[in-house]
């Protein structure tokens, strides 16, 4: 392909990627975990209007503001404009969505470099256009820009291993894979195999470690500088996380799973497709064996966790991509030298398209509108003039947070005894339940209906 064609590739796929992203973006609604609301968008809110509600891990401060504060400029740009209310949330999730694709090209580098141009190609494509990608990043999560982060910061590592002069892409890969985890602690995961690489080639005076330890260097210190901020102690953030979820093992109290939970995932994401996927892959393991062991690495470490979310591995998607994707450049090699090169790009097509439909029909299988409805009953009490206090069937983390009422005023889950306060003047209440009966019988007002919630408000 000439380089005309390639330039013109990448934009399409630019193009196509992002039509994709904004599809998958309009078409889900409520959220995937309440870690993108109550962890990020909550805490910048209140900063910005002065009223909300914090999680337990803003006590105790194992979380730190670096994300936070990235989301709290991007929401007050949006302020700035007009948005507000719910439309934060939703502006957000379509900045995550739209930087998800720069990772794209870092496969793209990464696939070139152990699978020629077929490689790169094929590399860049999925990523671009590969379901569970398309499905978890329109969510304002930290593991979306770690994600990016983390990637750029492989290929980089890559690149430089295959250069005269890797100082720049060393520091670059140790900048970028400490900025990734500063977004998010479990990144940390990445960094073990480049950095064994590159200890071990300083004995052969290779001395890309000090420029990856210095771009390192360069993330650590942004965090020392925002927990120092806000925590009044450098790394105190770090230092907690650790502390909480490995010393004391409090990540079992959020649930457990099996260590092979994530490979489940995989296998369900995946379904049929696997049967082409696997041999593949397998091949190109062989080629990528340094992608392969980052990947194994990570996984491994993340498997022995007890507790376990599909969202902590989304980083692992564009290094398996470029596995298969590397493994198709082989194949396609061997099917030139049986059929011709001019067939080789029909084929590459061919097995990436089989495996963007069966990995389409594994997505379609997560939810896609969880607690959407209660979303917008909240949205709807919001905009109610005479709202001064809120209940709502559920608890106070699975909800849309003060963003979606917009609103200086009490909001909490349902509690019979707070319930008689006349402060409350507005329930969304699930239809059917103790409390709608209750709610009904007590004469209140069915003012709207939102899929199984009802929105009921107290008579004066």
């Amino acid at each position: 392909m000439s380089r005309k064609w390639q330039i013109a590739f990448f934009w399409i796929l630019v193009l196509v990627g992002g039509i994709l992203h904004v599809v998958f973006w309009l078409k889900k609604t409520g959220m995937h975990y309440p870690d993108e609301i109550f962890q990020y968008l909550e805490p910048a809110f209140i900063k910005l209007k002065g009223f909300g509600w914090l999680p337990w891990e803003f006590d105790r401060g194992v979380r730190n503001w670096t994300l936070i504060a990235f989301y709290g400029g991007w929401m007050k740009v949006f302020l700035f404009f007009g948005a507000d209310g719910a439309w934060l949330h939703r502006l957000i999730g379509l900045h995550n969505a739209l930087v998800a694709l720069v990772a794209f090209p870092a496969t793209l580098r990464m696939g070139r470099n152990y699978g020629g141009e077929t490689g790169g190609l094929t590399a860049a494509a999925l990523t671009a256009l590969f379901p569970p990608l398309l499905f978890f990043t329109p969510h304002p999560l930290s593991e979306v820009p770690s994600m990016v982060l983390s990637t750029w910061g492989i290929a980089f590592w890559l690149q430089g291993r295959g250069s005269t002069d890797e100082r720049k892409f060393a520091l670059l890969s140790g900048l970028f894979l400490g900025l990734a985890t500063v977004v998010r602690f479990f990144a940390a995961v990445f960094i073990l195999v480049p950095l064994f690489d590159y200890a071990v080639r300083l004995f052969h005076r290779r001395r890309g470690i000090f420029y990856f330890a210095g771009g390192g260097l360069i993330a650590s210190f942004l965090l020392g500088i925002t927990d120092w901020i806000t925590w009044g102690k450098p790394f105190h953030s770090a230092i907690e996380y650790f502390r909480y979820n490995i010393l004391e093992w409090g990540n079992v109290d959020h649930g457990v799973s099996p260590w092979w939970q994530y490979l489940r995932w995989f296998t369900e994401r995946m379904g049929w497709g696997l049967i082409v996927a696997l041999p593949l892959f397998l091949v190109g393991v062989w080629r990528a064996r340094l992608i392969f062991l980052t990947s194994f690495v990570a996984l491994l470490s993340l498997s022995l966790i007890a507790h376990k979310e599909e969202r902590f591995v989304l980083a692992l998607w564009p290094l398996l991509l470029v596995i298969f994707a590397a493994g198709v450049s082989h194949f396609g090699r061997w099917f030139a030298s049986w059929v011709g090169r001019c067939l080789v790009p029909f084929a590459a097509v061919t097995l990436s398209a089989v495996i963007l439909v069966f990995s389409s029909l594994g997505t379609a299988r997560l939810e896609w509108h969880w607690l959407g409805d209660l979303f917008e009953a909240q949205q709807f009490v919001g905009k109610q003039s005479d709202l001064t206090g809120c209940m709502f069937s559920g608890r106070l983390h699975l909800s849309g947070g003060s963003s979606y009422i917009n609103k200086n005023v009490p909001l909490d889950s349902y509690q019979s005894d707070l319930s008689r306060n006349p402060l409350f003047n507005y329930f969304i209440l699930k239809d059917g339940s103790f409390e709608a009966t209750l709610a009904r019988s007590r004469k209140w007002t069915a003012l709207a209906r939102f899929g199984e919630f009802v929105v009921f408000h107290r008579p004066y």
